[in-house]
């Protein structure tokens, strides 16, 4: 049961960084005016969609073992994907950066991604059915990689390996940041909450003990009313 709750949020976290990949895949293919490049934007962002769905349900597999009450921690919902950092409310990347920054973002993030498979292969086991299929996923991922760098190679040659070595480690870090976000957001929720409770205990006491005959006013003169009332 340990080992369920361990990886309860590796596969939710995982399962929310493969749908953005997704929805940021097919914004940049609405995006492209080229055919080609438009074709392979949505083929990415197919592959992705699968990953999500089979992350989703690895998820959902682990959640029905666990209590209600954990596994409604790691229900997904559409704001979170915006919340926890993965998509940006600002925008699509490929509307905010420049093409050779996104191509860029997609050459690291798919490489990160394989390296981030990998270790949740070794919590499945390779030779499981789930572990086979993250296999699968971890070939797609190295297929994205290979197509953003053979893009870049016919049309950024001058770009250094030391150059690409450089996204990769701002992205790195990025990913780093978002996690501790995430961890400090819960903190803080958990630090926050019993002010937010303790704040609508006193706002309720004070509702009761209002008087709501001060808010029946028909056939009233108003001028006569107390000036001690509330309205």
């Amino acid at each position: 049961m340990e080992d369920i709750k361990s990886q309860l949020p590796v596969f939710y976290e995982t399962a929310h960084a493969e749908l953005a990949s997704a929805l940021e895949m097919l914004a940049a293919c609405k995006g492209t005016d080229t055919p080609n490049h438009a074709f392979g934007y949505f083929m990415h962002a197919k592959d992705e969609y699968n990953h999500a769905k089979s992350f989703f349900k690895m998820l959902s597999q682990r959640g029905k073992k666990v209590s209600i009450a954990l596994a409604r921690r790691f229900r997904f919902t559409p704001p979170s994907l915006i919340t926890k950092g993965y998509l940006s409310s600002e925008g699509f990347l490929i509307d905010t950066m420049k093409l050779k920054d996104f191509i860029a973002f997609v050459y690291t993030n798919e490489l990160l991604a394989k390296s981030s498979f990998e270790n949740i292969l070794k919590l499945v086991g390779p030779n499981t059915e789930e572990g086979k299929k993250i296999s699968r996923i971890m070939l797609d991922e190295l297929r994205h990689h290979g197509m953003a760098k053979k893009y870049f190679l016919n049309h950024y040659p001058a770009l250094q390996p030391w150059q690409l070595m450089i996204y990769r480690i701002r992205e790195t870090i990025q990913n780093k940041g978002r996690k501790i976000y995430d961890s400090n957001l819960k903190f803080l929720d958990r630090l926050l909450k019993p002010v937010y409770m303790g704040m609508a205990y006193i706002a309720g006491s004070m509702a009761r003990k209002l008087n709501l005959n001060e808010f029946k006013r028909e056939g009233e003169n108003l001028m006569n009313i107390s000036s001690h009332s509330i309205l």
